[in-house]
């Protein structure tokens, strides 16, 4: 795996999740908070799930074992969450801009939320958050069209197109 195909990948994911997040502050608080059935529920716990996932799994490639998910309500307003995901976003890269060749085709150890036991390899695990969020925006995005907000094309090939 070629580190730059990494870094090529979570620049598309940091594209794509920053021009979904256009649509998420569009919407009234009403709309972020309304409880769907589809999914995590709502828009609001959707994105928070998406951010948190991202967190749990660089924490655990620093050597952390989280223990627990963010939750919605520890996130309450917009401002919390772009300051958190910001902050998430700045401590990925500098994990990647660490990383080489050798580190990314080793195996990581680590423990899930409940306890279990794994082992990934690190390009594994790099693959697999990026793709995590692809599904959640697609999921984030049908929600958010459900309730009557804008929605965008999150496609690699336009980011590629345009990068």
């Amino acid at each position: 795996m070629k580190l730059d195909y990494i870094r090529t990948l979570y620049d598309y994911n940091y594209w794509a999740h920053k021009r979904v997040w256009t649509c998420v502050i569009q919407l009234s608080e009403e709309q972020f908070q309304r409880p769907l059935d589809y999914s995590i529920g709502s828009i609001h716990a959707q994105i928070v799930h998406t951010m948190s996932a991202e967190h749990v799994w660089f924490s655990r490639l620093r050597g952390e074992s989280p223990q627990k998910m963010f939750q919605p309500e520890d996130y309450p307003t917009f401002d919390s969450i772009r300051q958190t995901w910001d902050k998430i976003e700045s401590q990925v890269y500098d994990y990647l801009n660490q990383l080489d060749e050798a580190t990314l085709a080793s195996e990581l150890i680590y423990q899930n939320t409940k306890g279990q036991n794994f082992s990934t390899s690190i390009w594994g695990i790099l693959l697999h958050v990026v793709n995590h969020g692809t599904d959640h925006r697609a999921q984030t995005l049908a929600m958010i069209d459900r309730v009557g907000g804008p929605t965008i094309d999150q496609d690699l090939i336009r980011y590629l197109r345009e990068h």
